[in-house]
Formats: C-alpha cells, sequence, structure tokens
C-alpha cells in the first residue's frame, strides 16, 4: 500500500482525478430540442445533443473518419455525422452507415462513440468522464426552493485555470482595490477574522463582509455589511451565502469547468431569499456579471495562468494572513483530496 508521501503530485494528476467528477458544460437554456454543441473538458473536445428522448454527451469525433460531430444534426433520434451521414443514437450506438446497404452488426458495435454519463440539474448540464456512481452533486435545497428566486448566470470564459478562478471566488482581501467600482465600493481593505471548518468532502468559512465602518458614501444593499458562508465542495464547486441584517438572504455559486490547463469556464448562478428587499433579481443578475468581469480580468493577469499544484516547483506565492489563509486552505484541502483518491487508484482500493 503506498502513502500520500510516495505519490507524486503533477500537474496532470487533477485532470486525472476530477474526471471521475461532474462538471458542467452548458446552462440548460442554451441546448433546447434539437441543438448540438462542442465543449472542451478536461482538454477533450466533447459533442453536447438534446435528443427528443434526452440528452447524450460523447467524444466529438466520428469513428470513421473523425469528423467533427458538433458540426453534423439531428435526424429525430439520431445525430448524423456531417462528412459522412453516419448516424448515432442517444446512448452512442452507431445505428446507420450509409455507404453500406446492409451494414454488418460487428461494424455498427465496433463504431459505438465513447459517450459520457451526463445528467440536468440546477438549471445546468453536466458530464461525468469517468463513470463513478458515487459521485453526486453537491446539494443546494434554495437552488430547487420555488419559494426562491432562481437565475443562472451566463458561462464566463477565464484565460486562467479553474484553481485560479477558485481562489479569486474564496478572497475577501481584493473588494476594495479590484471591486472599487462595484462590490467593494465600502469595502475595508482589512480582513475580519475567519472560522474556517474542515469537512470530508471540502472546508466552509464563516466571517463578515469586510465593511467600512464609516464609508464616504452610503452603500447599496449588496454592498453593505453582511454575513458570509463560503463553502467549498472539492474540488470546485464553492456556495457564498450572504446573510443580511434585515434577514434577507442570497446564494451564489461558482462552478469553474476546466477546459485546459490554464484555461477555464466559469459556471454561475444566485438564489434570492423570498421578499428580498433590495434590488429586483435581475438587477441582481447584472450587478453580479460586472463583478465576475472584472474578476475575470484580475485572473488572467496573474502568472502563471493557473497555480502550480506543487509548492516546491513555482508556488503559490508569497501567503499572508489573515488575508490568504482561505486560499491555503483551499489548496492544502485541494492536494490532500488528490492524494486521497490517488492513492485509490493506485492502492486499487475504495
Amino acid at each position: 500500500m503506498r502513502s500520500h508521501a510516495e505519490i507524486e503530485l503533477t500537474e496532470e494528476v487533477p485532470f486525472q482525478v476530477m474526471k471521475g467528477t461532474w462538471q458542467p458544460v452548458a446552462n440548460s437554456a442554451e441546448l433546447p430540442p434539437g441543438k448540438i454543441i462542442s465543449y472542451r473538458l478536461f482538454d477533450i473536445d466533447i459533442v453536447v445533443a438534446r435528443f427528443p428522448s434526452g440528452l447524450m454527451a460523447a467524444e466529438d469525433s466520428c469513428p470513421h473518419k473523425g469528423a467533427r460531430l458538433s458540426r453534423g444534426h439531428l435526424c429525430g433520434e439520431e445525430l448524423q455525422c456531417p462528412y459522412h451521414g453516419w448516424r448515432f443514437n442517444v446512448t452512442g450506438e452507431c445505428t446507420n452507415i450509409p455507404s453500406l446497404i446492409d451494414p454488418p452488426k460487428d461494424k455498427l458495435r465496433l463504431s459505438h462513440l465513447r459517450h459520457f454519463p451526463i445528467q440536468e440539474r440546477y438549471g445546468m448540464i453536466w458530464v461525468q468522464m469517468e463513470p463513478d456512481p458515487s459521485v453526486r452533486l453537491p446539494d443546494v435545497p434554495e437552488f430547487e426552493d420555488p419559494a426562491w428566486t432562481y437565475l443562472v448566470g451566463p458561462p464566463t470564459s477565464f484565460k486562467a485555470g479553474f484553481r485560479r478562478e477558485i481562489e479569486n471566488y474564496l478572497d475577501m482581501t481584493h473588494f476594495a482595490f479590484a471591486h472599487s467600482t462595484t462590490l467593494g465600493q465600502a469595502a475595508s481593505p482589512t480582513v475580519p477574522d475567519m472560522d474556517i471548518s474542515l469537512h470530508a468532502d471540502g472546508f466552509q468559512m464563516d466571517a463578515p463582509f469586510p465593511a467600512l465602518e464609516s464609508p464616504h458614501e452610503q452603500p447599496g444593499k449588496l454592498m453593505s455589511a453582511h454575513h458570509r458562508r463560503q463553502r467549498c465542495f472539492l474540488p470546485n464547486f464553492t456556495t457564498i451565502r450572504q446573510t443580511f441584517a434585515d434577514g434577507d438572504e442570497r446564494v451564489l455559486v461558482h462552478i469553474p469547468s476546466p477546459n485546459t490547463g490554464t484555461d477555464c469556464t466559469c459556471f454561475w448562478a444566485l438564489a434570492v431569499s423570498p421578499g428580498f428587499n433590495g434590488p429586483p433579481p435581475q438587477d441582481q443578475l447584472q450587478f453580479a456579471i460586472k463583478v465576475l468581469d472584472e474578476d475575470r480580468i484580475m485572473c488572467e493577469n496573474q502568472m502563471p495562468r493557473e497555480v502550480p499544484i506543487n509548492p516546491s516547483r513555482g508556488g503559490w506565492g508569497v501567503l499572508v494572513t489573515p488575508g490568504d489563509t482561505l486560499a491555503n486552505t483551499f489548496q492544502k484541502s485541494f492536494r490532500r483530496y488528490l492524494l486521497d483518491r490517488l492513492a485509490v487508484k493506485v492502492n486499487g482500493t475504495g
């Protein structure tokens, strides 16, 4: 049995491990019946389609000549390749080879697409590239409570790695600077004490938003003092619950879906509690879009584009407390998460 100390973490390990997790690839609204899209996940191009009978995700390559199936079209319950017209059903089975009058069954069987588990939840389409029935999405009751207003934001592409985006989302010391005209109008650069607790599936932070006691101008509801509970479900599903002085609440989620080693697409959403006394939900969505774009700019202008997985090989930058405590918690927890799952693979135990 190999211990953690005997297992080497390389830059390839996160993708190896995370292929067994559920990752978002599209908003549900972007995939109406008959629609086909292409998405790069873990450096692999996949095709995602909504058939009349359900969803399909597969490698975006026809087994015949490698043509992109995402450039094809749906013919009822079949996806037709744009090059030679080969057809595939919702489970990836090859159903027709037009150049053969009576295609042999073994040839059809060998032409089965490499397809992946797929599901729809929280207004998003999720794909798992390596089947693992034990892995499930975190439960966020507010996202499925009809009393709450739930809004899914537009996916945002980052020219930065997914760990960069997570660190940014956890960070509470950049509000007064990176968001000086939006979220940080009345924010202090001094971070209050944070209560951090570790969980088997991640960690949680409780702390007040670092609001100035006497701002030059009165902040709006979304920038005012409130309590924040940030919950990270490893590897990359993070929620923030904001509780305001009047009892109103919001719950936000960010899931940076890894495209390549240095690029990700941030899928996100927010839920607003009933009777929220503040900006209408659509205005809150537009405000969140502005804030996220400010975060994108910061992430894309950090070097390197992804946070190195090994502290001894480039490090994570200078970590100071208390401001970087949460980032440090993520880094340590993520490394432990990878080592735990890698040990299971290496030792063949589960």
